[in-house]
């Protein structure tokens, strides 16, 4: 073969041949190959995946990281070193709209918050904080016992922002297990997942039984999901607590736990019991004589009862105050609507819907009489605020009523209109009666303080700690036992 032509051909194919070497076209190949087998978009995340954790490997960005990881590494070895009790306690109730379980557990973190033998770590939805998250819906309590547990991802780590955070969302429960604290302890019984799954012994607070004693007051996956965390965390708790002795007794006959492993714990006022008179002002459209129902409308409230027994009283005395309703509309209450509208029209009753503590509080003293005609209650906080009040009181002839207020009220069954009717007639019309009941829930609601609530949580919380064991005290109320 000619020499020219040979060397012609060498150079075509040298040509073709780093033609087809050329980036561009082995990424044509690439796609055309992947996109074959359905793995392009893959190849473009992980593409975009390497390039973009390449920018971040930079001297600066290790060593923030590095210093980052040994911060975190020596807060949790700084808590582990605590000698004092140290109690986790979960507070996501107080980023919800306060209830009763989001009430209780501010209060007692305030009693416990100036305490120096304890130390109590609070963690809540912003352990691993970020700017976007809501602040919880009061401050949180300060003082010597309280430490917020709080973990803010720096921005200028070698790894991207986003993905941190989510990597210590996912650990939460790692995280708070690393601080080895002696207790966890969750004042309901629903536990979020990060102290489902942490380390230590459990002491858990049951509010009422009410979806064992009433099922049918409750919703069915209400009900349902009530009763299966209830099972669950009684069977891990080391300690349970209840706000009174016989939901402490109803638990121990479910079987559900152990009489050894529950302790009854009377909680304090609310801060309508804390309120100074004259503060506020009655809410507008407030009758000048009245008796008063105070929580939220549902079924275990017994209603229906309190407002045949208020048109019964209205037929024989037509002078008789009106019923003060002061709470927001809870479940299963489409019929309670439209009587509410109905006696409001006929004047007997008027309805004020939620008010704030202040107002609350007026509406207390202000009141002739104070009525709780419940069929079941976990405690029966109105009771004692209306104790606090100085307010006589007229309740539901149930166990856990009688336990709180005893002989400081007057009581009628609980499912009887007429009964009701006869005892509203007897009391509203008999001034001495009235006043000797409300001296005697001024003495009894002395009893009741959120000091004494801290005590004996405290105490409970020991107990379950091994520190010692302790008697079980006797509630403040509650009648002595033979």
């Amino acid at each position: 073969m000619n020499p020219r032509r040979l060397l012609h051909r060498l150079r075509h194919l040298a040509r073709a041949v780093a033609l087809r070497l050329r980036p561009r076209y082995v990424n044509d190949v690439l796609k055309r190959v992947l996109a074959r087998w359905g793995l392009l978009d893959p190849y473009w995340h992980a593409r975009a995946f390497v390039l973009s954790s390449i920018a971040f490997f930079t001297p600066r960005r290790i060593a923030n990281s590095w210093r980052f990881a040994r911060r975190l590494r020596a807060d949790q070895l700084r808590r582990r070193r605590e000698m004092r009790l140290t109690v986790a306690v979960d507070v996501s109730a107080l980023w919800e709209p306060l209830t009763g379980i989001g009430w209780y557990l501010y209060r007692l973190l305030e009693a416990l918050a100036p305490r120096d033998d304890l130390r109590l770590r609070l963690y809540g939805p912003d352990l691993v904080a970020t700017p976007d998250l809501p602040p919880p819906v009061v401050p949180l309590p300060r003082g010597p016992a309280i430490e917020v547990v709080r973990y803010a991802v720096p921005h200028d780590l070698n790894v991207p922002y986003v993905r941190m955070v989510r990597f210590l969302r996912n650990r939460q429960a790692r995280l708070i297990a690393a601080d080895r604290n002696r207790l966890l302890f969750a004042p309901n019984y629903f536990l979020p997942p990060s102290f489902a799954a942490a380390r230590g012994r459990l002491v858990a607070t049951v509010h009422d039984l009410s979806f064992l004693r009433v099922p049918w007051t409750l919703r069915e996956t209400t009900r349902r999901d009530l009763e299966t965390h209830l099972k669950e965390t009684v069977a891990r708790a080391a300690l349970v607590l209840t706000d009174a002795e016989t939901v402490r007794r109803e638990l121990i006959d479910s079987g559900l736990v152990p009489a050894a492993r529950v302790r009854a714990v009377h909680l304090g006022p609310g801060s309508v019991g804390e309120t100074a008179a004259g503060e506020t002002s009655l809410p507008p459209g407030t009758p000048p004589r009245y008796a008063l129902h105070v929580g939220t409308l549902e079924p275990r409230k017994n209603l229906p009862t309190l407002f045949a027994a208020w048109r019964l009283l209205r037929r024989r005395w037509p002078q008789a105050p009106p019923l003060v309703l002061c709470g927001r509309f809870g479940w299963k209450t489409e019929r309670l609507s439209e009587t509410i509208d109905a006696g409001r029209d006929e004047g007997w009753l008027h309805h004020f819907g939620y008010l704030e503590d202040p107002q609350v509080a007026a509406l207390y003293r202000g009141a002739q009489l104070v009525v709780v005609a419940s069929i079941y209650e976990g405690f029966g906080l109105p009771a004692v605020e209306a104790m606090r009040c100085g307010v006589p009181l007229l309740l539901s002839d149930i166990p856990v009523l009688r336990e709180v207020a005893g002989e400081a009220a007057e009581y009628a069954p609980a499912g009887e209109p007429e009964a009701w009717a006869e005892k509203l007639h007897a009391l509203l019309k008999d001034g001495a009666r009235c006043r000797e009941l409300a001296q005697r829930g001024r003495e009894r609601g002395t009893r009741f303080t959120w000091r004494r609530t801290a005590d004996e949580t405290v105490a409970a919380w020991r107990q379950a700690a091994g520190h010692a064991p302790v008697a079980t005290p006797q509630p403040a109320g509650a009648p002595a036992e033979a």
